[in-house]
């Protein structure tokens, strides 16, 4: 009979390491972006038809 105890231990581990790794290259990502200075400002621009437009 299988052993579902000790496949359900093997997925969740295997899974929570693989979100974590995730959320270690989400991390590394968002200092690299907050760190660098490629001198690109972004601009939000007015969606249609909202009260600014109106003015």
């Amino acid at each position: 009979m299988a052993d579902y105890k000790k496949m359900y231990d093997s997925l969740f581990n295997d899974v929570t390491d693989a979100i974590s790794l995730l959320q270690r290259a989400q991390q590394k990502t968002e200092e690299l972006f907050i760190s660098g200075d490629d001198g690109i400002v972004l601009k939000l621009e007015k969606e249609p038809g909202s009260e600014e437009e109106k003015e």
